[in-house]
């Protein structure tokens, strides 16, 4: 810790010690080796030393960009622009986006914030993310993210035309939004400080981050016991799990893909397998006291996405 110290006052890069040293070697060979683009974000909380492998690039945030909304909700909220109980009104059947819950719900179906929030985060609910991104504006959630120095993160909802960096943004990236893992990971860190929002609201974000059903990449990898705060994202090209993990070390992790060669969606594919050997090294490096293997069959309790069906 003193050398961390030493070296921050001297505004120097802290040395990285030889667990963090041989982890970053394990991860980067993990990048290196994939068909496709690949980066990471790790920091140790407990001494602040960080690692990654293209963390500054901009990625396809895919859903990991529905913590930002979140935040910009809970910010208005507190700003006393929204309510918690307000209710929005769902988009007609034909006019919503893929989601678990929300596409199959009757028309002239209503909402309140507190549901939509919980749907968008803790199920990954597209509709949800919609609905919240359009009541708070895009343009509200970049000023929120520039304002808090993530500069590589953009929310691409809705992009209003005359927003000239948003506009460029979603024609290059062409989903939910854009990211670096080391934005995402400061964005993680902040609400984990509780220095982006009060103290309650801070505490709840964490809450609803501990609620995932989409459970199968980081969160496999980490006994059942541990707290892990999540959220995934998944694009045909695309993959991505971000996350912040209180295990005796508290830890961020953050890993983005792009232009995927395998673009399937099995537990073998190629992403799938990184991002869980990201999450499994990450873990057993830093809370080695607690060394854990998932079990051989852990594949066949994956998360399904429901498997709903309509019927003719």
């Amino acid at each position: 810790m003193f050398a961390l110290s030493v070296c921050a006052a001297l505004g120097l890069a802290p040395r990285i010690s030889h667990t963090m040293s041989n982890l970053r070697n394990d991860l980067d060979g993990i990048c290196h080796s994939f068909n496709g683009k690949m980066g990471y974000y790790v920091k140790n909380l407990k001494t602040g030393e960080t690692i990654g492998f293209q963390q500054d690039e901009q990625f396809p945030s895919a859903s990991t960009i529905k913590t930002a909304i979140m935040l910009e909700v809970f910010k208005q909220i507190e700003e006393g622009k929204l309510n918690w109980t307000d209710k929005l009104l769902a988009p007609p059947a034909g006019k919503r986006y893929d989601s678990i819950w929300l596409s199959f719900m009757q028309d002239k179906v209503s909402v309140n914030i507190d549901g939509l929030v919980n749907m968008m985060i803790n199920v990954s609910d597209n509709t949800a993310a919609v609905m919240l991104s359009d009541k708070v504006g895009v343009e509200n959630i970049e000023k929120r993210l520039n304002e808090l120095g993530l500069s590589q993160t953009a929310c691409l909802i809705h992009v209003p035309a005359s927003n000239a960096r948003l506009t460029k943004l979603r024609a290059i990236f062409q989903n939910m939004g854009a990211t670096s893992p080391a934005d995402m990971g400061h964005l993680l860190e902040l609400i984990y400080q509780k220095k982006v929002a009060s103290t309650s609201g801070c505490e709840k974000m964490l809450r609803i981050l501990s609620h995932q059903y989409w459970d199968d990449h980081f969160a496999s990898q980490i006994p059942p016991g541990i707290c892990v705060c999540s959220k995934s994202g998944a694009l045909e090209r695309s993959r991505s799990d971000t996350a912040i993990v209180f295990g005796q070390t508290p830890y961020i992790v953050a890993a983005y893909t792009a232009d995927d060669k395998d673009i399937t969606w099995t537990a073998s594919t190629e992403a799938h397998v990184a991002l869980r050997r990201i999450g499994h090294d990450v873990w057993n490096a830093l809370d080695s006291g607690m060394r854990y293997e998932a079990p051989k069959d852990a594949e066949r309790w994956y998360p399904t996405g429901g498997g709903v069906e309509v019927g003719s």
